[in-house]
């Protein structure tokens, strides 16, 4: 497989290059090569969040597409939570359909890598432009698939998305700046697919980078800045109307999302010392009880080492370099690295001041995938360089040789600051640190010696490559060197992305009576204690497969939605603010599962922090639509106060908003009653008989997108409970109506037909004139560009 990727790489084909789908096929048969058993789908990504959180979304949406509904709304997780405006659930991203069509979760795991080696080909192509060299192109791409932070990033689907597209953004975005034409809707197209990604970290690292190059290009005194400037906006304005139906929603929720510029944090930020994991991967890491390594007080990446020679030759790029592109990717870098420090350095702090949104985006650590992708960059600077004639030259071959023995020396240095200064913890007795200390150096001097030793290899490879006549013989150090950059990525850090049996995902693989006792939609909710919900989180099983089969049969995170189990909570990225206020009073501590606010949110299960696999019954809950509640008026605060009291009683009374007092007739309690109830994902069915006027309430979370009918005619839908839903019922027999409808979801679809109508039609026209026959005066008619 190693072999197939490096002939593609090295293959010339009629003097215009390696294809870059060819170099695509080659990183896809390296990553078979990494990953054999996921690929063929006998074991399957489970660490983390892939398992707990991105798998149970993708199934959702799975199950929705084959029942033929569109998944606006997810009803089994925090009390009913907006699903498609959640962005990165990737709803309306085209190449959703790669498992939607196959298998889970074979197709998932498949469709990662294949975003990965789709960033590798735009790499290539991108390195390609830039250095105009093939074997350089080859060991960016390389590098920017096999190093810590990319492989890192199989956690999230999503981000595999956000990075396979990444320099292709950048590609056709230049291209389309310099060229215009087909080129302005072939960047455009690009710049849509990263944002249906729902990375926004991600898609706004892309554009600094963007637009760094842009600026740099309008300084030049000979660059069209009218020209630049015009065709630069117009790829900005068609994407945004290409995803105008993803970002309209998904605006709308964060407006109503727990999320805000106060949640800016250091938590998860790159410790000082941690520059010392671009060159040992494992300084000062902490083996997990599952086998991954993870730096202390940063969980987010995994691992963020480029690789050590990589580092070598971003240092000889930025030494030797002589182009605005080599500067403006170092400067790039550089500032990645100080703002991934949080509030450990000095620069996040000052840009958070100036930039509050900043704080949407949580965890600095983010900023490390921008140094993940320019320092294959400067490498293939460097390597283009060192191949030059003035290379071979000893002067030249002997400064490398110094940077070289120079990185190598750091590394040596590091491993003895290991062995010197082990990471010590204040929570531990002087026994445990010292022991701790003797594992760390036990892991970290052998793999910082096979670092150093591909180093070397690597380097000295490329040396040779500069001096060998033999085409034969160049090839071959070339292979080596590319084979060292695929060894080294795959090897730095033992396991970091274990899998399991793909049979952990099979469907109904609760225990028979635990699946019968389990409420379905509609009969109630179950409950994670506060107790169980930290035993979960900070478990100390060490079989990854155990593990996760205990966090599956207590249904945590997002893994209710494989078997359809209404929860409380959650792992919703964007929560509805009220709901994450009233999910808030029943993990502060204090609540006992007795509690009038436990009966109104239908909990029928519970699990007690003794055995979170456990579930427990609640009695006298209420069901997920009741009437005849007296109605109480009172503002946020007090609400969140009674209903955390112990004199709530979601069956005689409803709290409601001040507001709605003069829109409500009823004012005791009254006598109704519930005949029929349909519950479905975003629409609520419901008929009704009440003596006189009368509260429905529905315990589902309330959004701006629900919209109820009584008897066929529009009906005021209110804020109950702070955050649930009711509406008023005249006397009599009635049917209810409740549905979900995304009103950002409707204008921001036709905005995006029309702007993808505009972009086809464009193209038909720029073909068209393309090849319109133009007469000379010279010679008779010619195909001309138009």
């Amino acid at each position: 497989m190693l072999k197939f990727c490096m002939d593609a790489t090295l293959r010339k084909r009629g003097g215009a290059g390696v294809p870059a789908w060819a170099v695509g096929l080659g990183l896809l048969a390296c990553l078979f090569a990494a990953f054999p058993k996921v690929m063929l789908g006998l074991e399957s990504f489970v660490y983390r969040d892939y398992g707990v959180l991105g798998y149970p979304f993708i199934q959702f949406h799975h199950e929705s597409f084959w029942r033929g509904e569109f998944p606006f709304w997810n009803p089994y997780s925090n009390c009913g939570a907006p699903f498609m405006a959640q962005w990165g659930t990737m709803t309306l991203y085209p190449g959703s359909l790669i498992y939607l069509l196959l298998p889970l979760p074979w197709s998932l795991g498949f469709f990662c890598l294949l975003h990965l080696a789709l960033g590798g080909a735009g790499m290539f192509a991108l390195a390609r432009r830039w250095v105009g060299n093939d074997f350089a192109a080859g060991v960016a791409a390389m590098a920017f698939v096999f190093c810590g932070t990319t492989f890192s990033s199989l956690m999230w689907p999503n981000y595999t998305v956000a990075l396979g597209w990444m320099p292709w953004v950048i590609l056709l975005v230049e291209r389309s700046s310099r060229e215009g034409g087909r080129w302005l809707i072939g960047a455009a197209i690009g710049a849509a697919m990263q944002l249906l990604s729902g990375v926004p970290e991600l898609v706004s690292l892309t554009w600094v980078l963007i637009g760094c190059l842009a600026v740099s290009e309008a300084v030049r005194g000979d660059a069209d800045r009218w020209g630049l400037a015009r065709r630069f906006g117009m790829v900005v304005v068609v994407a945004a109307g290409l995803v105008a139906v993803q970002l309209l929603p998904f605006a709308d929720l964060l407006e109503q999302s727990q999320r805000d510029r106060s949640l800016a944090t250091s938590k998860w930020a790159m410790p000082l010392w941690g520059v010392a994991n671009l060159l040992v991967p494992l300084f000062h890491c902490r083996e997990t009880m599952q086998g991954p390594y993870l730096q202390p007080g940063q969980a987010f990446l995994g691992s963020y080492y480029p690789g050590a020679a990589v580092m070598l030759l971003a240092a000889w790029a930025l030494r030797c370099g002589r182009e605005r592109r080599v500067w403006i990717v170092g400067a790039l870098v550089l500032f990645s690295f100080l703002m991934a420090c949080g509030e450990n350095g000095f620069l996040y702090p000052l840009v958070k001041r100036f930039i509050p949104l900043l704080g949407v985006a949580r965890y600095p650590v983010k900023f490390l995938f921008l140094a993940a992708f320019g320092l294959p960059l400067l490498a293939a600077f460097a390597v283009r360089d060192l191949q030059s004639s003035e290379a071979a030259a000893g002067p030249r071959r002997t400064l490398f040789v110094i940077f070289t023995t120079g990185t190598v020396a750091l590394i040596a240095g590091i491993v003895w600051m290991s062995w010197q200064h082990p990471w010590q913890s204040a929570g531990l007795s002087a026994l445990e640190n010292s022991q701790l200390a003797y594992w760390e150096w036990r892991n970290v001097g052998p793999n910082a010696a096979v670092r150093a030793a591909l180093l070397i290899f690597i380097a000295s490879s490329l040396l040779a490559v500069s001096r060998i006549r033999s085409l034969a013989w160049r090839r071959s150090a070339q292979a080596g060197v590319l084979a060292a950059l695929f060894i080294d990525g795959v090897s730095h850090v033992p396991a970091q992305n274990p899998s399991a049996p793909a049979s952990v995902f099979a469907s109904n693989l609760l225990p028979g009576e635990d699946r019968l006792r389990l409420p379905r939609l509609g009969e109630g909710r179950v409950l994670i204690s506060p107790g169980a919900e930290d035993r979960l989180l900070f478990s100390a099983a060490t079989n990854l497969t155990a593990d996760f089969l205990g966090k599956r049969l207590a249904l945590w995170s997002n893994l209710n939605l494989l078997d359809q189990v209404p929860k409380v909570n959650g792992s919703s990225t964007l929560q509805l603010r009220q709901q994450m206020q009233v999910q808030s009073l029943i993990y502060s501590g204090t609540n006992k599962f007795d509690h009038g606010l436990i009966e109104m949110l239908g909990v029928t299960r519970y699990s007690p922090p003794s055995n979170p696999t456990e579930w427990r019954s609640v009695t006298n809950s209420c069901a997920f639509l009741t009437c005849g509640q007296r109605p109480l008026f009172a503002d946020a605060a007090r609400t969140l106060s009674e209903l955390a009291g112990p004199d709530f009683n979601p069956h005689t009374q409803v709290y409601l908003r001040p507001e709605d007092q003069g829109r409500v007739h009823v004012t005791e309690q009254t006598d109704a009653r519930i005949i029929s109830a349909r519950i479905g994902a975003g629409v609520v069915e419901a008929e009704v008989e009440a003596g006189n006027p009368a509260l429905v309430v529905i315990s589902q979370s309330y959004a701006a997108g629900w919209r109820a009918s009584v008897d066929g005619k529009p009906a005021l839908l209110m804020r109950a409970n702070h955050a649930f839903q009711a509406l008023e019922v005249p006397a009599g027999r009635h049917r209810v109506h409740l549905i979900y409808r995304d009103r950002g979801f409707v204008c921001g679809g036709m905005i995006s037909v029309l702007t993808l109508a505009a972009c086809a039609v464009g193209w038909i026209w720029l073909r068209r004139a393309k090849m319109r026959v133009v007469p000379r005066r010279d010679r008779g008619d010619v195909l001309e560009a138009a």
